[in-house]
């Protein structure tokens, strides 16, 4: 790291929100440490709670108060401020741990070219076991699980290597059924029974990782790999949740781009697969590892990147390169005063039509990914106020074309003013639209004395 950045301030949100826990008990900061040389603490001398409000733990949350922490300058996971950019201050004492990633094993079915963690790469020697055991898996889910919001069942190997993987799903949504339960696989291992169980289970969202559209450029990566298997088994899995009624498990094909995998004919190949095995989204990953396997073409900042933009993985929970399966809106507020009182709530009426192919779900098994208008709400210079100022329910389930009209109750507001309305649809406990490419509506609105 050179001298001006290592003396530059930083910031990073993962030790605020995230604790990552090792299949051998030990707990670090990020997923940017695969071999667990930054330890915060081990299970087997500390609760996660104990840990999670450790001197030392709370030592880097102060340091990244005021924009520096030794211990975060050899991450790839903190953010470098700009020069003018506010330094975001947050509690250093945190009584929740709202979200883990928990490993059930370091262990792999493949062997993938060049990742830190294939066989060649020594990880399994940097744990001192290969396993989580299950009954240690229940105690710490049984410690934070009343409170925690999110836990990705994942990190480095294959969770489905771990015999017991699909008890440790059963177990957390049996006594935890609210926690957004996620993991990813590259699917393999997966037999008719561990589908059949793991859909019936509740999980929230799986992702399937397969890069390439056919057996000769997947294996590229994926050595050891058989395409046609994980087709169909991407395919049993989306038959066995659609027999349900079910939204959930969401199912994701997420494609790694490497310079072998990159081309136009190849990524549409991939997208008529998806489409056609009936998977709720595929999206394209960007990577810089390993060096000699990048894709050029869509590194971050360049056309080809800018165009794919709202189907890359990261940049949004809702994008999707399955034209079909995209969530896109066109909104019309019909009602043409916006104008209220201080204190005084105002009902208004606007048109939304389905334009993208997605289903809009009014009720769900899950109790996410119910669609619903939203509005926020923004000072005169279009500065944010209220994120969650508005909410209507649809009046119906849409499908493609269909457009209905929707009473949106504004609140009251206690400050006289001119403000912007931002009208959007949002998929409750995933992502607003607009995230996805879809186009909103900003409206100005009086609140009067």
């Amino acid at each position: 790291m050179s001298e001006k950045k290592e003396r530059a301030r930083f910031t990073c949100d993962w030790i605020f929100n995230i604790l990552v826990v090792l299949c051998d008990g030990k707990v670090v900061c990020g997923c940017a440490d695969p071999y667990g040389e930054r330890p915060l603490g081990y299970l087997q001398q500390s609760s996660l709670h104990e840990i999670w409000n450790s001197e030392k733990v709370k030592g880097i949350r102060e340091g990244l108060n005021k924009g520096y922490a030794a211990f975060c300058l050899d991450c790839g996971l903190k953010r470098f401020l700009e020069e003018k950019e506010e330094v975001p201050v947050r509690p250093v004492h945190l009584e929740i741990l709202p979200r883990i990633f928990l490993e059930p094993t370091v262990l792999c079915n493949l062997s993938c070219f060049q990742a830190v963690c294939n066989h060649e790469s020594g990880i399994a020697k940097t744990r001192k076991r290969s396993k989580f055991p299950f009954d240690e898996f229940q105690s710490v889910i049984d410690e934070v699980g009343k409170n925690l919001i999110r836990l990705d069942l994942f990190n480095y190997g294959d969770p489905f290597v771990h015999p017991q993987a699909v008890e440790m799903i059963e177990y957390v949504k049996q006594k935890y059924p609210s926690v957004y339960l996620y993991t990813t696989t590259n699917g393999l291992i997966l037999d008719d029974e561990k589908i059949r169980r793991i859909v019936r289970s509740g999980l929230d969202e799986f992702t399937f990782s397969v890069d390439g559209p056919d057996q000769e450029t997947y294996i590229r990566y994926r050595r050891l790999g058989d395409f046609e298997k994980v087709l169909k088994i991407m395919s049993k899995f989306v038959e066995e949740r659609n027999k349900l009624g079910r939204e959930v498990p969401f199912i994701n094909w997420r494609y790694i781009l490497f310079k072998w995998n990159d081309s136009r004919g190849k990524m549409n190949k991939a997208r008529a697969l998806a489409a056609k095995i009936g998977v709720d989204r595929l999206t394209w990953e960007i990577t810089d590892h390993p060096r000699e396997a990048l894709s050029k073409k869509y590194q971050i900042g360049t056309r080809h990147w800018r165009k794919i933009y709202h189907e890359i993985w990261d940049t949004s929970q809702i994008g999707n390169a399955i034209k079909d399966k995209k969530f896109l809106a066109k909104i019309k507020v019909l009602t043409r005063d916006l104008v209220t009182q201080v204190n005084k709530p105002r009902n208004i009426q606007v048109l939304v039509k389905n334009i993208g192919g997605a289903p809009w779900l009014k009720d769900t098994y899950s109790g996410r990914r119910i669609i619903r208008l939203g509005v926020q709400l923004f000072d005169q210079d279009k500065n944010l106020r209220e994120l969650n100022y508005a909410r209507a329910f649809l009046n119906r389930p849409m499908a493609r074309g269909e457009e209905d009209i929707i009473r949106l109750d504004l609140p009251s507001w206690p400050s006289s003013g001119e403000y912007w309305l931002k009208f959007d649809m949002v998929s409750e406990g995933i992502d607003w639209f607009e995230a996805g490419g879809s186009s909103v509506v900003w409206k100005r609105y009086k609140v009067l004395e």
